[in-house]
């Protein structure tokens, strides 16, 4: 009898594992650079923070720019290169990312699949998001 428990619970295994799969609806934005949310720094007066949701088709580019703050770039899908002067290109896949230090030069393209990205911008208050770069 007990080898019959075992047995059947064995079976229903690969079964709670499939149903425990999340099934959780996500949103899809046009292709570009969607802003999401945008507020101020509470414990940096000077500075406001800008979210994006990035959405590029297979091979998209992003030209030469530089921000007057910080950026984060996290990958959820697909691939994101990013290029910046006298570094080696930084090939992201879903699950990494990187912080790309104030006022520096870069610019990126999307992997042979696409991407969907989250960005982040610290902003220095009365400068633009981005200003593009030669």
């Amino acid at each position: 009898m007990r080898w019959r428990s075992v047995s059947a619970l064995l079976l229903l295994l690969p079964a709670c594992a499939s149903a425990n799969e999340p099934t959780i609806p996500v949103h899809q934005p046009p292709a570009g650079i969607n802003t999401v949310l945008e507020g101020p720094i509470a414990g940096a007066p000077d500075l406001h923070l800008v979210m994006g949701d990035l959405v590029m088709g297979p091979g998209g580019t992003i030209p030469k720019h530089k921000h007057s703050g910080e950026e984060f770039l996290y990958v959820l899908g697909g691939e994101a290169t990013v290029s910046r002067p006298g570094e080696p290109d930084l090939v992201l896949k879903p699950g990494q990312g990187v912080r790309i230090p104030p006022d520096t030069v870069h610019w990126g393209s999307a992997g042979p699949e696409g991407v969907r990205a989250v960005s982040s911008w610290v902003v220095v208050n009365g400068q633009p998001l981005r200003t593009a770069a030669e």
